[in-house]
């Protein structure tokens, strides 16, 4: 328990259980939102954000007593670390809460990618019965070859469920990676060429904006096919829509978007072979609740302890 009482503003809703972990050792929270938040920091001990709250050094200025911004997540594009170093500020998130929850996501979108199928929604006659069957197809993913763009945590583990569905992984990152399945490590001209599959697991840095544009998706294998479940700046969606219309991806499974949430003209809407789904990777329950863990690194940081997962160069 704090001898200290802290004060912690939350700007994005939090279970339960972590504000009663914040009460429980002495918090006082202050409850607002992403657009009002820097009306409360002027006496804030801590700052607690999720997905879109943006923490910048307009924002810090107004904090004096700010120790520590926690993410309650995996990504930290919205918040200025460094900034936040250069004040004494220390940046905690929980970058292991989502891997199985996106893992799962990304291997059923290659499921469904490429196991096409309608529902039965009631009775239908025989006719109809025999029609549904023969529109229905799909193609073995034991005889695709799967490339990763980014084998950290998430794309690590998609490798070795593609691996052990019998597919041919390919990957590629900027650093030396050591993987315990068979798997080659190529350039990204070489993983867009030979990939049926193309699947990105990064941060979203300087060197990921954008990454997949008109000149990467040149080099994709033809028919191809694209998974984003990472950030949406990471991909040029004009292009991507591009390539879907042109036949150069045969298919498209993306998750996360630029901007949330989507404007009316999003260049992927009415794409019969493009999924799009809601930034809703993450989101199973049990990962939910591990990003909201961030608040035990909060309070280890508000009590002068070591947290166990500050923000580390290249996951920002």
């Amino acid at each position: 328990m704090m001898s200290e009482k802290f004060r912690v503003v939350v700007s994005e809703p939090l279970e339960d259980h972590a504000l009663a972990y914040l009460a429980e050792h002495g918090c006082e929270v202050v409850h607002t939102d992403k657009d009002h938040v820097g009306e409360h920091l002027a006496d804030a001990d801590a700052l607690v954000v999720r997905t879109y709250t943006q923490v910048d050094a307009a924002l810090l200025a107004g904090a004096p007593r700010l120790k520590v911004v926690g993410r309650a997540g995996v990504a930290l594009e919205n918040i200025d670390v460094p900034a936040c170093r250069a004040a004494g500020v220390e940046v905690v998130h929980t970058p292991a809460a989502n891997t199985l929850a996106v893992v799962d996501h990304t291997v059923a979108m290659m499921l469904l990618m490429n196991r096409r199928f309608w529902f039965l929604q009631g009775p239908v006659s025989a006719e109809e019965f025999h029609a549904i069957r023969k529109r229905s197809f799909g193609h073995f993913l034991s005889d695709l070859t799967l490339g990763i763009v980014g084998v950290g945590r998430i794309g690590s583990r998609v490798g070795r469920a593609a691996a052990g569905l019998g597919m041919t992984v390919l990957y590629n990152d900027i650093r030396p990676v050591e993987l315990d399945y068979p798997a080659r490590e190529v350039d990204k001209p070489t993983l867009f060429a030979e990939s049926d599959i193309v699947t990105i697991h990064v941060p979203l840095t300087n060197l990921t904006r954008g990454m997949i544009n008109a000149a990467a998706l040149g080099q994709f294998k033809q028919g191809a096919q694209f998974i984003n479940a990472a950030r949406g700046e990471c991909m040029d969606a004009s292009a991507v829509a591009e390539a879907i219309r042109s036949g150069r991806l045969s298919a498209a499974a993306i998750d996360t978007h630029h901007p949330e949430p989507l404007p009316a003209d999003y260049p992927l809407f009415g794409l019969d072979n493009v999924l799009l789904t809601a930034h809703i990777a993450a989101r199973v329950p049990a990962a939910t609740a591990a990003m909201c863990d961030v608040v035990l690194d909060v309070v280890r940081v508000l009590n002068g302890q070591t947290p166990e997962y500050p923000a580390l160069e290249g996951s920002y």
